[in-house]
């Protein structure tokens, strides 16, 4: 999924269909004003795809690491980790420690999986996400909710931002809550 059609997306959600065809013709740096509606509207896309993956549609990565004194450092990670969710030696899974720079495991081979932040793109770049669950409406939703709020259409904003949720939750497995009272138990 392109980033640059999530925008013309979103921008023609908004009512801003000149910016959206500016992007194709690629004069949209020629005027101040769908300059600026566009690199807000990116901003707004930066924003919902950092949202969904930190708090909805997690995105994994598995990477293969030779570890020094049974360290990594994260910055050795192709991507920003949120989440270690398993570290793995000869196909096993093995403790690990995480400290504030490095991840330190038991072997020399040893392959970790993780959570993680998709980094900022610009209009010519790929989602992170595929399609499925998170596909070009779910982001313009998203886009179209974060762009009305900066531009001071709250009430525009409200109705995106309910068609985004309505949107998240539709894709969501069901999720039983801890703590969780039957229905009229306790009475």
């Amino acid at each position: 999924m392109l980033v640059s059609d999530v925008v013309k997306t979103a921008l023609c959600l908004v009512g801003r269909k000149d910016a959206a065809d500016a992007i194709d013709g690629g004069t949209y740096a020629q005027s101040t004003s769908l300059s600026h509606a566009v690199n807000a509207m990116l901003h707004c896309f930066n924003a919902v795809e950092d949202e969904l993956a930190r708090s909805f549609f997690p995105l994994e990565r598995e990477e293969q690491y030779i570890t020094i004194d049974g360290k990594v450092n994260f910055s050795s990670f192709d991507f920003s980790p949120i989440k270690i969710v398993s570290v793995y030696c000869d196909g096993k899974k093995v403790a690990f420690k995480i400290f504030p720079e490095y991840l330190e495991a038991e072997g020399i081979r040893i392959t970790v999986r993780y959570m993680y932040c998709p980094v900022k793109k610009t209009i010519s770049d790929e989602s992170d996400y595929s399609g499925y669950p998170v596909g070009e409406r779910l982001m313009s939703y998203g886009a179209a909710a974060e762009y009305c709020l900066i531009e001071g259409a709250f009430e525009d904003s409200e109705n995106w931002e309910k068609r985004y949720r309505d949107e998240i939750a539709r894709h969501r497995p069901y999720e039983k809550a801890e703590g969780y009272i039957p229905a009229r138990k306790w009475v």
